[in-house]
C-alpha cells in the first residue's frame, strides 16, 4: 500500500511509520538501522531499549520511545524465549495503536516474530527487515511464518533471502557505505592484516591466528571486544594462542576502535573469517576504504568480494585462508584500486537509501502555514532541542515563539539558531504569564501551547489545528505519551464530580468500560468532552486563547491549566480530548530539577476549585483526594510496594487544608 495520507476519524494526517527493534546494541545491524531511519523524511518513530543505538538516534534528531530491555539469549530456554517475545509483541501492539501507525517496520528476527503475531488483527502494514541467518531449522520455520504474514520482507543479502526461503514478498537491499567517509588511502608499507569486529565465537577469530601462523612475515591486528561472558573466555584463549612461538610478537589485541576509518586506513588487507556471515558490513567498509578483503566463499561476503578486490577461501580452512592472504598481500596495489571501484559500483549508501524510500514511501509534508507554537523555557536547552527538531520534521513552516523565563543555559541561542522568535523576559515570571507574553507574539490563526519537554511523533497536531479552526469555541488536548509510549493521565473529570468521587472509592480497573472512561477519560479511543486538561499541550484558535487570557497571570506554577478550563467553561468554551492526535511528553523538566511541590500543588488546586466552582465544592474535592491517596497507600502496602509519594501527597493536602505549607 503506497498511500501515505490517510483519514483518521476527523483528522487528515500523514501515515505514520513506527520502527521497532528488540535490541539497542551497537554493531552492523545498529548502523544499518540508523541508515534506514535517515532514508525517510520525516523520520519514523523508533522504539527500542536504552543503549548506544537509541543514543545515536536521538543525537540525529530521531524520536525514540524506550522499550524494556529483554533477554538476548533466547536459545537457552524455549519458555523464557516465548515470554520475552510475547512481552515484546505486546509492546509493539500497544505502540502501533497509540501512534496509529500505518506501517510498522520490525527490525530483526525477534521483532519480526513478535510483531507478526501481535499485529495479526491490526490494520498496520508490517514490513520486516531481516538481517541474519537463522540459527536452526526450528527458528527458520518460525521466522518464515512471521515473514509470510508481512506485506514485505527486506533482506540484507541474497544469502539471507535464500536461507529464509519462500516467505511472501522478499526484496534484497544490501547495507550501503558512506563513500565520502570511507575513502581509499595509501596504506603504509608493511601494514598489518586487520581482523575487525566483535570477538564472538561464530566469527571464527581463531582461524585468523592459524592462517597467520602459516605466513611468517605477516602481522595481525585484532580490533574488537567481547560481547558476552563466553566471548571473554574466547579472547583469553586467543591471547594464549598468540603467545606461542609461531605467532609470538606478531599479533596485537587493541580492543574496540573509536573509528573504523582509522584502522582501515592503516591496514594492508582485511581478513574476515565467519563461516556464515549474513552480510558483513565491515567487508563493505573495507572495500570503500580501498582495502582488499580475504573472506570465506559463503554468505554475504561472497556476494561482494571477487578477484578484482580480494580473494575468497574455503570456509573454515586456515591453510586456504593463508593462501588467499599471500595472494592479496602480493598484489595489494591493484586490488586496492579494485576494492574502491567495487564499492562505488555496488555499495553506495545513497543507492541503499533510495531503495528504502522506494519500498517504504512517504509523501512530502504540506507546510502548515496556519500554526503558531508557543513554548516557555527556563534552563530547558536539552528538552527544547528535541522539541524544535520534531517541529521541523512534522510542522515545517509553523511559526515558533520561544519565551525565555530567565534561563542561564543556551536555550535562547538554540532557539534563534533554529529560526524561532525569541522573547527574553530576564526573569522567571511564572509559566502562565510567560505563555501570555508568547501568545501576544503569535501571528497565525491557531496556536499550540506546548511545554518544552514535548516531542512531536507525527503531524497530528496539524490535523488538530484544522479541527480548531472548525470548532472555534473549543480547547483541544492531544494524548500525551510517556517516554515508554504509554498514555499519561492528561485529562480529567471536573473536580469533586461524581466520576472523581467514584474513582476515589472504587478501583477504576474494576468498573465497566463506559464508567471507567468517565473516571479515566485519558484512556478513551474516541474524541470526548472532559472537565479539564493538563496544560502541557493545548490547541485552540489564537483569538479564543487571547480572550481567555489564556492563563491567570497571578498563578505562578500549578493549577493554571485547571483554572483555564474551568474559566473557559464559564464562557461556553468546551475542553475536548482528542486521542487521534498525540505527542511524546518527557515529563517534568522543572519537577526533575526542583522536585515535586506537593504543598503548592494542593493549595493551588483548592484555590482554583473555590474560585471557579464555589466553596462548597472544595471540601468534596478534598474528600475525594484524601480517599484516593489513602486507598493507594493501602494497596501499595498490600503489594509490598513503596508509597512514599502518596504519603507526601496526603500530608501536603492536610497542611493545605490547615492553611499551612510554604509560600512560593
Amino acid at each position: 500500500m503506497n498511500r501515505t495520507l490517510v483519514k483518521r476519524r476527523d483528522l487528515t494526517v500523514r501515515a505514520s511509520v513506527l520502527v521497532v527493534s528488540y535490541t539497542a546494541q551497537a554493531g552492523g545491524a545498529g548502523r544499518s538501522l540508523l541508515d534506514f531511519l535517515e532514508s525517510l523524511e520525516p523520520r519514523p518513530v523508533l522504539a527500542l531499549p536504552a543503549g548506544p543505538v537509541a543514543d545515536w538516534a536521538r543525537s540525529r534528531d530521531t524520536t525514540v520511545i524506550t522499550l524494556p530491555e529483554r533477554r538476548l539469549e533466547l536459545r537457552e530456554s524455549r519458555a523464557s524465549a516465548a515470554r520475552s517475545l510475547i512481552a515484546h509483541g505486546r509492546d509493539v501492539r500497544r505502540l502501533a495503536r497509540e501512534l496509529d501507525a500505518e506501517t510498522v517496520v520490525a527490525w530483526g528476527m525477534r521483532s519480526a516474530i513478535a510483531a507478526a503475531f501481535a499485529l495479526a488483527r491490526s490494520r498496520a502494514r508490517l514490513v520486516v527487515r531481516h538481517g541474519d541467518l537463522t540459527p536452526s531449522p526450528a527458528v527458520a520455520r518460525v521466522v518464515r511464518a512471521a515473514c509470510s504474514r508481512a506485506a514485505l520482507t527486506i533482506c540484507a543479502s541474497r544469502a539471507i533471502a535464500d536461507d529464509l526461503g519462500p516467505a511472501g514478498r522478499v526484496e534484497v537491499v544490501q547495507p550501503g557505505v558512506d563513500l565520502e567517509r570511507f575513502r581509499a588511502a595509501a596504506a603504509p608499507p608493511g601494514g598489518p592484516v586487520l581482523l575487525l569486529g566483535a570477538i564472538v565465537g561464530w566469527k571464527r577469530p581463531g582461524l585468523a591466528l592459524e592462517a597467520l601462523a602459516v605466513l611468517p612475515d605477516a602481522r595481525l591486528r585484532v580490533v574488537g571486544e567481547p560481547l558476552l561472558e563466553a566471548d571473554h573466555r574466547l579472547l583469553d584463549e586467543l591471547r594464549r594462542r598468540a603467545q606461542r612461538p609461531d605467532l609470538a610478537g606478531r599479533v596485537e589485541f587493541v580492543g574496540a576502535a573509536e573509528d573504523p576509518v582509522n584502522e582501515l586506513s592503516a591496514a594492508a588487507c582485511l581478513l574476515h573469517c565467519a563461516d556464515a556471515e549474513p552480510f558483513g558490513r565491515v567487508v563493505a567498509e573495507a572495500l570503500a576504504s580501498g582495502v582488499p578483503v580475504v573472506a570465506p566463499s559463503a554468505g554475504g561476503p561472497a556476494e561482494v568480494v571477487d578477484d578484482s578486490c580480494g580473494r575468497l577461501f574455503r570456509p573454515g580452512d586456515a591453510h586456504d585462508a593463508a593462501r588467499a592472504l599471500a595472494a592479496v598481500l602480493g598484489d595489494r596495489e591493484r586490488l586496492s584500486t579494485g576494492a574502491r571501484a567495487r564499492a562505488e559500483a555496488t555499495l553506495g549508501l545513497e543507492d541503499t537509501r533510495r531503495r528504502y524510500r522506494e519500498l517504504v514511501p512517504r509523501d512530502p509534508l504540506r507546510p502548515p502555514s496556519e500554526i503558531s507554537l508557543v513554548t516557555v523555557i527556563h534552563d530547558s536547552e536539552r528538552e527544547l532541542a528535541a522539541l524544535l527538531a520534531s517541529v521541523d520534521r512534522h510542522l515545517p513552516g509553523a511559526e515558533v515563539v520561544v519565551v525565555d523565563s530567565g534561563s542561564s543555559d543556551g536555550g535562547p541561542a538554540l532557539a534563534r539558531d533554529r529560526g524561532a522568535k525569541v522573547v527574553e523576559l530576564g526573569e522567571n515570571v511564572g509559566y502562565g504569564r510567560a505563555v501570555n507574553v508568547g501568545l501576544g507574539e503569535a501571528t497565525r490563526p491557531v496556536t499550540i501551547v506546548a511545554n518544552p519537554d514535548l516531542e512531536l511523533v507525527d503531524d497530528s497536531l496539524a490535523g488538530l489545528a484544522t479541527e480548531a479552526r472548525r470548532a472555534p469555541d473549543r480547547l483541544l488536548a492531544p494524548a500525551l505519551l510517556r517516554a515508554d509510549g504509554r498514555r499519561q493521565d492528561s485529562v480529567h473529570p471536573l473536580p469533586s464530580s461524581a466520576p472523581e468521587l467514584a474513582a476515589s472509592v472504587l478501583p477504576p480497573a474494576a468498573l465497566p468500560r463506559l464508567a471507567r472512561l468517565a473516571v479515566e477519560p485519558w484512556l478513551a479511543r474516541e474524541p470526548r468532552r472532559v472537565g479539564w486538561a493538563v496544560g502541557a499541550c493545548l490547541v485552540a484558535r489564537s483569538g479564543l486563547l487571547r480572550r481567555l487570557g489564556p492563563f491567570d497571570p497571578e498563578i505562578f506554577l500549578y493549577g493554571e491549566d485547571l483554572d483555564l478550563c474551568l474559566r473557559g467553561a464559564e464562557r461556553g468554551v468546551e475542553t475536548w480530548f482528542r486521542p487521534d492526535a498525540r505527542v511524546l511528553h518527557h515529563h517534568g523538566h522543572a519537577t526533575r530539577r526542583d522536585g515535586e511541590r506537593f504543598e503548592l500543588l494542593a493549595r493551588q488546586r483548592r484555590e482554583v476549585v473555590r474560585r471557579r466552582l464555589g466553596a462548597g465544592r472544595v471540601w468534596r474535592d478534598d474528600l475525594a483526594q484524601t480517599v484516593t491517596f489513602a486507598n493507594r497507600i493501602a494497596l501499595k502496602r498490600l503489594l509490598a510496594r513503596p508509597a512514599e509519594r502518596e504519603h507526601r501527597q496526603l500530608a501536603a493536602l492536610r497542611r493545605a487544608r490547615r492553611g499551612q505549607g510554604p509560600r512560593w
